[in-house]
């Protein structure tokens, strides 16, 4: 049966003589091109299996790229509007201009990172970058090429990005960002969950890097897993969501996001860890302040971005409808 969109449907398969020893994501593909009589973004086919859309023998597979067998049932839980190409960089244009700087001075540039860019260059160097834009926004007003950043924002986050101008600066910076001395709080719309947590909890879960398990995914308490911890503010209880804010205390990949959704609050629109219902264009979550003592004079500095337009959007639909 072929799914409608805004529906879900099981769809079911065996693995042919022909296709054994493929890999998972490229089987998957071409069923779900031929099920939904368009193709599937390979990406789209990855994320439904690190979210656990995707059983194989009735097993929750660890990796999209795991060889299949001869005769194994392949079941695949799929929503139509989840498998399209998701928006890239190049679809949501941007240029750097002085309204996106939140900070400038001699040494420190910080930018509000639009959803949908890269922070740092890709495989794909004719894809546009946060890095990119500022060594051209750069450039064009004077003030040089010399770029150093050591936060990375995921595509989809959008919010404050800060950037070391001055390579007297990039030492202290790097230090802060190391050693835990830059504050950051996120903003998040969450699911809401069945029991709905106290205003304030401490999310402490360990957490490995993406792929030590397979998959996009990080994995929370796995075998060498890093010590991560998240402080977490409800800031408004919705109907059927909540508006959070979160502050990690250490600097572990997807580490805001994988703890949310262990804390049984996965935030809405991500695909990875298990809330792309549909009810959000993007991930919603917003890198909303950094906090820190300037790495060359020592004063302290405070950098915040206001909630993007499309974040707005939809906590504005949530307000008022529940959904």
């Amino acid at each position: 049966m072929v799914p409608r969109e805004g529906a879900s449907a099981r769809l079911y398969w065996r693995v042919a003589p022909s296709q054994a020893g493929l890999r998972l994501a490229d089987v998957l593909a071409s069923w779900l091109g031929e099920a939904l009589s368009r193709p599937v973004p390979m990406a789209r086919v990855r994320a439904l299996v690190a979210a656990g859309g995707v059983r194989v023998n009735g097993e929750v597979p660890r990796s999209a790229g795991r060889p299949v067998r001869t005769g194994q049932r392949v079941e695949a839980l799929v929503r139509p509007e989840l498998l399209r190409p998701r928006a890239t960089a190049s679809d949501r244009p941007f240029r750097l201009t002085s309204r996106a700087v939140l900070f400038r001075d001699g040494a420190l540039l910080a930018v509000d990172k639009p959803p949908g860019l890269p922070t740092h260059a890709t495989a794909d160097l004719s894809r546009p970058s946060l890095v990119g834009h500022v060594e051209r926004f750069l450039l064009e007003t004077g003030a040089g090429s010399y770029v150093a950043v050591h936060q990375r924002l995921d595509r989809d986050t959008s919010g404050v990005v800060l950037f070391a101008t001055d390579p007297r600066a990039n030492e202290g910076l790097a230090r802060a960002f190391l050693g835990r001395a830059v504050e950051k709080t996120y903003v998040a719309l969450t699911s809401r969950p069945a029991s709905v947590p106290r205003r304030g909890l401490l999310v402490s879960a360990p957490l490995s890097a993406p792929g030590s398990g397979g998959g996009l995914r990080v994995a929370v308490g796995s075998r060498g897993a890093s010590p991560a911890e998240t402080e977490v503010v409800v800031r408004e209880v919705l109907a059927d969501a909540l508006l959070v804010e979160a502050r990690p205390l250490t600097g572990r990949k997807h580490q805001v996001r994988a703890h949310l959704a262990h804390a049984g609050m996965p935030i809405l629109g991500d695909p990875v860890y298990g809330d792309a219902g549909g009810r959000a264009p993007r991930l919603m979550l917003h890198a909303r302040r950094l906090a820190l003592s300037h790495p060359l004079t020592g004063q302290p500095l405070a950098i915040e971005s206001p909630l993007p337009a499309d974040f707005e959007a939809v906590l504005a639909r949530l307000r008022s409808t529940g959904r």
